[in-house]
């Protein structure tokens, strides 16, 4: 009879996953990852591989989630106030009380993505994601009026995903709410002009 696991791996992967966005990869430790996961070092590498690869799967599982969320949030309202919308909700999460964490995929994009192709490959994955959400949104509300159609939206995309990036980066910085909703605002002229 095979050897089950007695823990459950999706819960144990989103502590894992809390600790590396909070700590970030280096300065999360195996003793960390074993305490917060509740596992011992065999289980964990058993159904892991290694740290690396726990924190790719964790990053991918963000990514996922936080991915559908944002998208569900917005689904119900027009185009261009579902933009309005994402942005005051990265706004919040930014003053929230979870700012000081940035977003893990930011988080991971300084730390490692610049040598090491895996981790690359996950921030471009996200990015691509979020841009498309972005370009898909501006592209609705140019068809039905909210958004004048001279503007180029794959560059308001790119733009507009800029400043958001820039959002987490500053929250995690410690800015004001202030230099924080000027941002949103700058975000949002982007799509007023």
């Amino acid at each position: 009879m095979p050897w089950e696991k007695q823990f459950d791996i999706e819960t144990a992967l989103e502590k894992a996953g809390e600790t590396f966005w909070t700590n970030g990869y280096q300065a999360t430790s195996m003793r960390d990852l074993m305490n917060v996961m509740g596992i011992q070092k065999g289980s964990f590498y058993d159904t892991y591989g290694s740290k690396k690869e726990a924190y790719l799967m964790a990053l991918d599982q963000y990514i996922n989630t936080h991915c559908a969320d944002f998208r569900a949030r917005v689904e119900q309202h027009p185009p261009k106030r579902a933009l309005e919308i994402h942005l005051n909700d990265v706004f919040e999460d930014c003053i929230g009380a979870n700012g000081h964490r940035g977003c893990m995929v930011i988080n991971c994009a300084l730390e490692l993505a610049h040598n090491d192709t895996d981790a690359q490959k996950a921030v471009g994955r996200a990015l691509k994601i979020h841009e498309k959400f972005f370009a898909e949104r501006i592209v609705a509300a140019q068809e039905v009026g909210e958004i004048s159609v001279e503007i180029d939206a794959a560059a308001t995309a790119k733009a507009i995903l800029a400043i958001v990036m820039g959002m987490r980066v500053y929250s995690r910085a410690g800015a004001s709410k202030a230099t924080l909703r000027t941002l949103v605002d700058q975000a949002l002229a982007l799509i007023d002009r």
